[in-house]
């Protein structure tokens, strides 16, 4: 009789478990890059948990999701992606999850460039598409969204005017920069983005673009180049030798270093992103 109960008793604990892991994992919503991870972050702020597949070092241009990403996102309560660099999330909604969101609805990409975040404007946009996926998932929760998605476009529209009120001192339109991820900004405020690589982190310059640059930089007086520190340093190295430039830490938000991410999120990063780049162009 002991023995009967007690099997009982182990059935009833393992029904219970799985069911508080399905709970568990219903109440996760996995994002794929991190802008999109921490934007949602944000705007979720404690009603739901966000996790994301493309996580540390890992390249976004090439990255490609294993078996148990794909698992992840199928098994989560929604998925949230960009679009153009992160096309594979697709497959979570093949494997069933009915919650598969773009959450760059309402942007046009130029280009085939997937940088819309580093936009003020575009981060508005992605912001209430994530706003707007969320309060489909959890309308009880709907107050709280909508709450942290003000909040958040309150300081986009700081930037973005931060931007348009710098402008009256800059000394020039143009600036450069390693890796083409503020395309998006420069059209907004009607710069110039010079890049030394193209969208494809792995792509080495030509010896005639490197010697194209210095000499533009030199006919510009330029004084500046724009570098994310997750990029291969050495590809701006015979540009600093030749011209004398001084480098400025930038943040195109593919790759975020841990030392970066505990201390820092999307907002924060912006924010530094556009004290950077209105010092290179003065």
């Amino acid at each position: 009789m002991k023995v009967k109960i007690f099997a009982l008793l182990l059935v009833v604990g393992l029904i219970f478990t799985s069911c508080a892991k399905t709970v568990q994992k219903q109440n996760v919503i996995y994002t794929t890059i991190y802008p999109v991870y921490s934007i949602a972050k944000f705007i979720a702020g404690d009603k739901i948990e966000v996790e994301r597949i493309v996580k540390g070092a890992a390249e976004p241009h090439s990255f490609e999701p294993q078996t148990q990403d794909i698992a992840k996102m199928i098994d989560a309560k929604a998925v949230l992606y960009l679009g153009i660099i992160d096309e594979w999330a697709k497959k979570a909604s093949e494997g069933g999850n009915e919650n598969v969101f773009k959450v760059s609805e309402g942007i046009v990409f130029v280009d085939d460039d997937p940088h819309v975040w580093t936009s003020p404007k575009n981060a508005i946009v992605i912001a209430q598409n994530i706003k707007n996926a969320l309060i489909a998932i959890d309308e009880q929760n709907k107050g709280v969204y909508e709450r942290n998605y003000d909040e958040f476009v309150d300081k986009m529209q700081k930037l973005d005017y931060k931007m348009k009120a710098e402008k009256t001192n800059f000394k020039r339109s143009d600036f450069v920069i390693a890796h083409p991820s503020f395309g998006y900004l420069a059209r907004e405020y009607n710069l110039n983005q010079i890049s030394v690589t193209g969208q494809e982190e792995v792509e080495e310059p030509s010896p005639k673009l490197v010697s194209d640059i210095i000499n533009f930089i030199k006919d510009k007086n330029i004084k500046h180049i724009l570098y994310d520190r997750t990029e291969n340093e050495n590809i701006i190295r015979p540009i600093i030798e030749a011209t004398g430039v001084q480098k400025i830490e930038i943040y195109g938000m593919g790759a975020v270093p841990s030392d970066i991410e505990e201390k820092d999120n999307f907002i924060t990063l912006m924010e530094k992103n556009i004290d950077n780049i209105i010092k290179a162009l003065k």
